[in-house]
């Protein structure tokens, strides 16, 4: 069967007086262009393009480019976006003012958009075009080059030239020029509607995955490279994809992407988006799922120098005393599943300061170092103890379990966990018994998980594996809010309400199934989050279920920002409005179990952070327990005792804002009756 790849690529460098002209966008889809034609010969899709430059990229062309072109694509085919050129804003109309507090929409600017009678492309205007797109179910890609992008919308470097920013359009653009038809706008109309919808508005949306070249309050940059005008993400993200030994997943391409340009632009920041998070593991331009190995991105900072891509908000420790964390560098288009081979590491790193987002490092190992270096990091030593775990029982099943523990890091010792003698210095107990080993608390034998049956070197391995898995997700819970920030508890707001609109303001909330026409179904909600704080801040939502699962999949991307929009602060919902289903799996409940708990982690921070790096699925549990697990105070407390903050005092005066953050949580118990 043939695979297609339909191709819109639009590039707008002469624009129509008074917008000002660009110089790098034609330069940028040129060299897409080139990409994709060589991809096309390697693996064999048929590549269907259709390009529109400068005079050519009317308003028009463009939407007759998604409807008559993109939407050709169809299941197993890949339909993909790409545009280069000025972003900017218009008045929204009053239809629009619910959910833009700035009443402004972020737009692409077309050839003709200032012309008499033109108008920009409107981000929901562009968010409905892919919903078309979408409805065939082909693997969907937008990547925009311009000003105002993270939201759905180009403007420096070294060797800077320009902005791709434009003027917003002050006219007040009325309801019936944008794209949707009458009943889509008497709908709209209706969802908006605060007395009719209380909980929120909801807008169509397709399937997509979705780069952009900076937030939506930030300028995206042209560069001049060697004497050709480019922009700075379009050139390190094309650069990326050719030097990449092989296919790079979503998450690859931005990772490095996005160090690429922090390293060298001020106050820019690529963005990432997907509808379904775990699309951003597929190679780009679509694939099969490829497995996942999280890994840190070490990189050169404008104001840090070399840091990684992770902080305290990951669990990262600081030093303490002469102890550090300890990284292997390998080159970046190292595929993942090798990244357990050290010997083919090509240096090392360690850990010098912990930040929320970021460390900064020290590099050893490696020659000349440069500011395009890029590397992907794993951690092969903590400066923390380990957590200690008691091993008892059956002598086989125990003298394997032993063994394993000191190899169980690469050929080394659990980064998480050593053995100790006594129940009183243990943090879990690993029980060889029957046959089968089952982690337990120290103080009795009631399994946390299920039993793993038999005692091989596989079986051993997979129980050390489930004890630093539940490690890591109580290291998430008790993550709390460093003692001196500055950012207030209540900076960012979690507001969550009922399907009827109704708010729910405790922190403990217990929600149960209910009789509808002769059903039980499962409670839902809505989420907003609104920030009240003076500056704009970056949230992540954490989903920790009680089978020991981190999800950051409630925002697109893994988080997102909140800016400052007059005196009511910004606002955005959870899941993009969409309701919230609460449930107690079939499979639980077919078990006898009738109560599961949600904790809902909302992790603020003055600066972007990679929350997908602390996402893990959930294990199994025992056949007969109830999944909500019991805290002790011995073990949680001391699963996160350092808070690590910066030393105001160290730094000089004028660099005393520093980047913060705090953590809150609700917790969310579910019941359904038998």
């Amino acid at each position: 069967m043939t695979h297609n790849i339909y191709a819109l690529l639009v590039a707008i460098d002469e624009y129509i007086s008074p917008v000002p002209s660009l110089n790098g966008c034609v330069n940028d889809i040129l060299a897409i262009q080139e990409y994709l034609q060589a991809r096309v010969a390697t693996d064999g899709y048929q590549l269907h393009l259709r390009t529109l430059l400068d005079r050519d990229a009317t308003r028009q062309a463009i939407i007759d480019g998604f409807r008559q072109h993109l939407c050709q694509a169809s299941s197993e085919d890949v339909a993909f976006f790409y545009y280069a050129g000025h972003g900017s804003q218009e008045q929204a109309p009053q239809e629009f003012w619910p959910i833009e507090p700035d009443r402004l929409d972020e737009t692409l600017v077309c050839y003709d958009s200032r012309s008499p009678g033109g108008w920009d492309l409107a981000d929901k205007e562009l968010a409905k075009l892919i919903a078309e797109v979408a409805e065939n179910n082909p693997h969907v890609t937008i990547i925009l080059d311009c000003c105002h992008s993270g939201s759905g919308t180009r403007g420096d470097l070294e060797r800077e030239t320009a902005i791709r920013k434009t003027s917003t359009d002050k006219r007040q653009r009325p309801l019936e020029s944008f794209i949707f038809s009458e009943s889509e706008i008497d709908k709209l109309s209706a969802t908006l509607n605060s007395e009719k919808n209380p909980s929120g508005w909801s807008f169509p949306i397709g399937k997509h995955i979705f780069l952009a070249a900076c937030r939506d309050s930030e300028t995206a940059k042209e560069f001049n490279d060697k004497g050709q005008p480019r922009g700075a993400f379009s050139y390190f993200l094309v650069d990326t994809l050719k030097k990449a030994n092989g296919n790079l997943t979503y998450r690859d391409l931005f990772k490095r992407t996005h160090a690429l340009v922090r390293s060298k632009v001020s106050a820019q920041s690529p963005q990432i988006e997907a509808t379904e998070l775990s699309d951003l593991d597929q190679p780009f331009l679509g694939g099969a799922i490829a497995q996942h190995t999280p890994y840190f991105t070490v990189f050169s900072d404008k104001n840090y120098g070399w840091v990684m891509d992770g902080g305290a908000v990951h669990g990262i420790s600081p030093p303490v005393g002469n102890e550090t964390t300890i990284l292997a560098l390998f080159p970046f288009d190292t595929p993942t599943e090798e990244l357990r081979q050290l010997p083919t590491a090509v240096g090392e790193a360690t850990i010098l300061e912990v930040m929320p987002q970021l460390s900064t490092i020290q590099i050893s190992g490696i020659g000349d170092l440069t500011s395009e270096m890029t590397w992907k990091a794993v951690v092969t030593s903590l400066p923390l103890p380990p957590k200690g775990v008691l091993l008892a029982g059956e002598q086989a099943g125990v003298e394997l379990a032993r063994t394993t523990l000191l190899t169980a890091n690469r050929n080394q010792p659990s980064l998480y966990l050593q053995e100790v003698a006594t129940p009183e210095a243990a943090d879990f107990k690993l029980l060889a018994s029957d046959g089968q080993y089952l982690i337990t608390r120290p103080a009795d034998d009631r399994p946390l998980v299920a039993a793993i049956k038999g005692y091989t070197d596989v079986t051993a391995l997979q129980a050390i594996k489930r004890l630093e898995h539940i490690t890591r997700w109580l290291n998430i819970t008790e993550l709390a809010s460093p003692a001196t920030s500055r950012i207030p508890p209540n900076a960012v707001e979690m507001l969550i309400y009922q399907q009827d609109g109704s708010p729910l303001l405790d922190t403990q909330i217990p929600l149960e199934y209910q009789q509808a026409n002769g059903k039980w179904q499962s409670p839902r909600l809505k989420i907003k989050l609104k920030n009240t704080f003076n500056e704009p801040l970056y949230c992540a939502l954490l989903d920790l279920n009680d089978r020991y699962a981190v999800s950051a999949e409630l925002l697109n991307g893994g988080g997102i920002w909140l800016e400052l929009r007059g005196e009511e602060g910004d606002e955005a919902w959870v899941n993009r409005g969409n309701l919230i289903y609460l449930q107690v799996p079939r499979k639980l409940w077919q078990k006898g179990i009738t109560e599961v708990q949600d904790i809902l982690k909302l992790i603020v921070c003055s600066t972007e952070f990679d929350a997908t790096l602390l996402e893990q699925p959930e294990l199994d549990l025992p056949q007969r327990l109830s999944p909500t697990p019991r805290r002790g105070n011995g073990t949680l407390n001391r699963l996160m005792q350092r808070i690590p903050v910066r030393d105001l005092s160290s730094r000089p005066e004028e660099e005393e804002i520093y980047d913060d953050w705090v953590t809150s949580q609700i917790s969310i118990t579910t019941v359904r009756p038998l």
